[in-house]
C-alpha cells in the first residue's frame, strides 16, 4: 500500500495566506502606534533635558538666556558678545554638557561677530543630538543653507510670546530675539504651569528657517530667512513673505515641502506636538487645543487657561 502524502491543499494553503495576512494587516497599525509612542517619548525628553538646562542656567544668572545685549561698539554693529551674537539654545550649550562647544564659540565670537561665519564659528555647523527630534531623521547631520553654508538644524524653538493684532500690542513670553535681557522667573506672573518656553516646529525642506546656533541672520543672503531661534504663538510675516501671506500662523498640522508652515508651531508627530512648559514639564498638546496657545505663550497676559 502506497503511503499517504502529506500537505496542504490549494484551498487550505489560500486560507492560511488569507488569515496570515489578516494578522499582519492588524499587526501593523499597532507596531506603527508603538513607534510614533517611542519617538514621541524620547522627542519629549529631549525638551525635559532643554528645561533642566534652562533652570541651571536661570539659577546661575538669574534669568533665563541671554543675560542680555551689550551696547554696540562706536560706529554701530555687534559687540563681540555671545549674548548679543548666539541664540539661547547655545547659550545653555554648558547645561547640556557641550562646554568645549560652549568654550569655542565664546572665541569665535571674539574672533568675527557674524556668527554665520565658519570658521571659526563651527557650533554653526554642529549637530547637537539633544536639538533634534528623533522624528526627523534629516537633521542628524549638517544640511545645506540656501546660501551654500553648512548649518546645523534644531526641531525645537523659543515662545516669544504673543502678537495681539486686534489691539495691536505684543505681549513678550519666555525666550527669544526681543527678549534681552531674558526673563526672571518672578515675571512669570501667569503661572510657570501655564506658561510654555519651547515648542516643536520641523525646518521647512527649503532649509529657510531652523538652524540652532546663531541670533544673527545673514539677511541678505536668503530672502526671509527664519525664524531660527524663536518666534511668536501665531507669527507675523514680513510683507516681503509675498507666496505666504495668506498663509496660516495658528497651531496646526503642517508638511516640510511648505515653506510657509515654518510660521507656526507643529510637529512631525500624529496630530500634535511636546511643549515645554516654564514649570519644567513637558506635555503634548493636540492641535485641538489651538485656542489655547496664545495665551499659553504669554508670561504675564493675564490669562485663566485649563489645560484638563
Amino acid at each position: 500500500m502506497a503511503a499517504p502524502r502529506r500537505g496542504f491543499s490549494l484551498v487550505e494553503l489560500l486560507v492560511v495566506i488569507g488569515v496570515v495576512g489578516v494578522l499582519v494587516g492588524l499587526l501593523l497599525p499597532a507596531v506603527q502606534r508603538v513607534r510614533a509612542s517611542a519617538v514621541r517619548t524620547a522627542c519629549q525628553n529631549n525638551l525635559k533635558q532643554v528645561g533642566v538646562a534652562l533652570y541651571a542656567y536661570e539659577s546661575a544668572r538669574g534669568r533665563f538666556p541671554p543675560e542680555g545685549s551689550p551696547a554696540p561698539p562706536p560706529g554701530g554693529g555687534f559687540a563681540p558678545n555671545p549674548n548679543q551674537l548666539l541664540s539661547w539654545q547655545a547659550l545653555i550649550l554648558p547645561q547640556v554638557e557641550q562646554s568645549e562647544l560652549w568654550e569655542a564659540a565664546v572665541r569665535a565670537c571674539r574672533d568675527d561677530v557674524l556668527p554665520f561665519h565658519n570658521p571659526p564659528h563651527a557650533g554653526y555647523a554642529t549637530v547637537v543630538p539633544l536639538y533634534v527630534c528623533p522624528a526627523d531623521p534629516r537633521l542628524r547631520s549638517p544640511l545645506r543653507y540656501p546660501s551654500g553654508d553648512e548649518a546645523a538644524f534644531t526641531s525645537y524653538l523659543g515662545v516669544e510670546g504673543y502678537v495681539d493684532s486686534a489691539r495691536v500690542r505684543y505681549l513678550p513670553g519666555m525666550l527669544g530675539v526681543q527678549l534681552s535681557p531674558g526673563a526672571r522667573v518672578a515675571q512669570v506672573t501667569d503661572g510657570t504651569s501655564q506658561t510654555v518656553m519651547v515648542g516643536e516646529r520641523p525646518p521647512p525642506a527649503s532649509l529657510q528657517a531652523g538652524r540652532w546656533y546663531a541670533r544673527v541672520a545673514d539677511a541678505a543672503a536668503v530672502p526671509n530667512p527664519g525664524p531660527d531661534e524663536a518666534m511668536p504663538a501665531e507669527t507675523p510675516k514680513p510683507a516681503t513673505e509675498v507666496e505666504c501671506r495668506l498663509a496660516g500662523t495658528r497651531y496646526g498640522p503642517g508638511v516640510v515641502e511648505n515653506p510657509c508652515d515654518r510660521y507656526h508651531f507643529w510637529s512631525l508627530h500624529p496630530a500634535g506636538a511636546n511643549w515645554l512648559f516654564a514649570d519644567g514639564s513637558v506635555r503634548y498638546l493636540p492641535y485641538t487645543a489651538r485656542d489655547l496657545i496664545p495665551a499659553l505663550a504669554t508670561r504675564a497676559g493675564g490669562e485663566v487657561v485649563s489645560l484638563e
